[in-house]
């Protein structure tokens, strides 16, 4: 909603290479800095920051949170990252990691709460069941809302600076009971329909923009024995929804418009998206069997000439047809017509708190609270977020002019691969302010291919996120009603959404699946998702 000008800023900044401190792209920056002040700045806060980390004194905080897969195979704890070690050095605190197994992380969550003391800080919070806030009501996070003012500045004037945050922050009645990540400016999608640059130009095609492109598209397709389209096994592809002012996947089932919370499968234009597609699969654009198919296969399928596009990560599908010779190139946004605005983009609304691992709260038997909210303020000061976003200077990154570059220890690491190294070097698991990816992803900055395929339409001024609800959350009472009224429902509709696409089910019963929606409980669930929406857009910051 307002991220459109500074995405617009932010990828002019990318494709110049300016990831700098001190740079348009730095959100941080109020007044331009000479390179030489930048580099000083950054030395002397590092150098009057850090303390004897042999002291005694230290004050200890245990800290559960879930190790990275990728870090895992490397090291086995955070206090092994470089950027954490820095910050507990600069910081005066120690910090003792505790992780749950890999692929176990919502068990080991879940048990926390059985056991006699919780860590001092728990990642992860908005797991709970009923949500972080209700962890409040139950007393096992701390309610920490009189306390953020003064010993969380640098979190408390984000949260006071921009609406939407506070209100992604706080339950209905003010309360502070997390460190949520901050990400004031939305990254270009990830996300693309993804076609191979040789094989359009062998069929004479440009980059479809249209729907009728894309059709006459898929027509030469069939012709050279191709199945043109690999839908998502769901049957949900958002951004097709985009044409018809409409949003829903398998995770997200509601969207707002104009103020009002609206379930897609009870809309006109929800038979609109349905209709396209039967006639896509009636026409063999569609692969036959793509409600089976896993996204490795997927992969393979394009890799090997089998399906013309689909709807994937572009820097992968990048990375990945480099390594096969293949030319992997995105197309925009479908639309009905050029020129049209789309109520949808995959980039969420920003700013974006829920990152799982970054909801953090403070836990009922923390003993120095003050030390915790010390620790987590950290990762919204300019020198805690360039840290945790960049590394350390001299180990990871080192200035070029007035610029930000990484060396080989994070680009070129004998030892690992640049993804690995990101999450050993860097800090992701942390509540912190959050850079744009483009500005310090070290996967996109090590090539210049990739970074371009993940800007390309990027910028696309007729496209917005508007019809994506905030994540508010209902009342404990509320939330079971919604559980148990809509689970059923959501099983039947997308039971349902697969049949009328593949023709199984008549097109011309799709009056008789709303009325069953309805008789389901469906309005019920919208008069809930409505109070729950207007509650949460009616606070402001005090």
């Amino acid at each position: 909603m307002k991220k459109r000008a500074w995405l617009s800023l932010m990828l002019a900044a990318a494709v110049l290479g300016t990831t700098a401190c001190g740079s348009a792209a730095n959100v941080f920056s109020e007044t331009e800095k000479t390179t030489a002040d930048t580099q000083q700045e950054s030395r002397d806060n590092s150098e009057a920051a850090e303390v004897d980390a042999s002291d005694e004194d230290l004050v200890t905080l245990t800290c559960w949170v879930p190790l990275n897969g990728s870090a895992s195979k490397y090291i086995t704890s955070y206090n092994e990252n470089v950027a954490y070690q820095e910050a507990m050095k600069r910081l005066g605190i120690k910090i003792e990691f505790v992780h749950p197994a890999i692929g176990q992380e919502q068990e080991s969550f879940n048990l926390l709460f059985l056991g006699d003391e919780l860590p001092d800080i728990i990642a992860y919070a908005d797991h709970y069941t009923g949500g972080e806030f209700q962890g409040m009501r139950d007393g096992v996070f701390q309610d920490i809302t009189d306390l953020v003012p003064e010993y969380a500045p640098d979190y408390y004037k984000y949260l006071t600076e921009n609406d939407e945050f506070y209100r992604e922050s706080t339950d209905n009645e003010g309360k502070i009971v997390t460190f949520n990540n901050y990400k004031p400016v939305g990254d270009p999608p990830f996300r693309r329909w993804i076609l191979n640059q040789d094989f359009l130009d062998e069929l004479g095609c440009e980059i479809p923009e249209t729907v009728d492109e894309f059709e006459a598209m898929f027509d030469k397709m069939l012709d050279k024995g191709i199945t043109p389209y690999l839908l998502d096994k769901t049957g949900y592809e958002v951004q097709l929804m985009g044409m018809y002012d409409m949003y829903m996947n398998s995770g997200t089932r509601f969207y707002q418009q104009d103020g009002t919370v609206k379930f897609a499968p009870l809309e006109d234009k929800f038979l609109d998206y349905l209709t396209l597609l039967n006639k896509w699969y009636q026409k063999g654009y569609i692969s036959k069997d793509f409600s089976s198919l896993q996204g490795t296969e997927a992969d393979t399928m394009f890799d090997t000439g089998q399906i013309g596009t689909y709807l994937t990560a572009i820097v992968a599908s990048y990375n990945r047809g480099q390594a096969q010779g293949i030319n992997v190139v995105a197309a925009p946004y479908p639309r009905l017509e050029k020129g049209q605005k789309l109520r949808w983009d995959d980039c969420d609304v920003w700013p974006r708190t829920k990152f799982n691992e970054t909801t953090v709260a403070i836990s009922k038997d923390c003993k120095n609270v003050e030390a915790a909210m010390k620790f987590l303020n950290y990762g919204y000061t300019e020198e805690g977020a360039d840290l945790y976003n960049w590394g350390v200077e001299g180990v990871n990154w080192d200035w070029k002019g007035d610029k930000r570059v990484y060396n080989d220890t994070m680009l070129n690491n004998p030892k690992f691969g640049t993804e690995e190294a990101s999450y050993i070097y860097k800090v992701h698991m942390a509540a912190k302010l959050t850079y744009p990816d483009v500005e310090c992803h070290a996967n996109l900055l090590k090539s210049e291919g990739a970074l371009n395929s993940r800007l390309m339409w990027s910028n696309d001024e007729n496209s917005d996120s508007s019809l994506q609800l905030p994540p508010f959350q209902l009342g404990e009472e509320d939330q079971q009603t919604v559980a148990d009224v809509a689970t059923p429902i959501y099983t039947y509709v997308d039971e349902m959404t697969l049949k009328f696409i593949t023709g199984a089910e008549p097109l011309e019963n799709f009056d008789t699946f709303r009325d069953t929606i309805r008789s389901m409980g469906m309005d019920e669930v919208l008069e809930l998702e409505q109070k729950g929406y207007e509650e949460y857009m009616s606070k402001n910051v005090n």
